[in-house]
């Protein structure tokens, strides 16, 4: 299976939150980044052994099959 190396996510929608939030495997302090779960929410592994949890309205990922 392709491993992700890059997320964006956005918590609202355009025209309230234009801002567009990004994880990229290898900086940003970015371990790994699981696939959603079956609640919809991504895990974000970070170097320093913590894991963030993010649910959004819009999310892309880009697997490494795609570089």
């Amino acid at each position: 299976m392709d491993e992700i190396i890059s997320f964006e996510f956005s918590n609202g929608s355009k025209i309230l939150d234009s801002s567009i939030y990004e994880y990229k495997v290898g900086k940003e302090s970015a371990a790994k980044i699981d696939l959603p779960d079956s609640n919809g929410f991504v895990a974000v592994h970070k170097d320093n052994n913590k894991t963030e949890y993010i649910k959004a309205p819009y999310m892309k990922f880009c697997t490494d099959s795609h570089v």
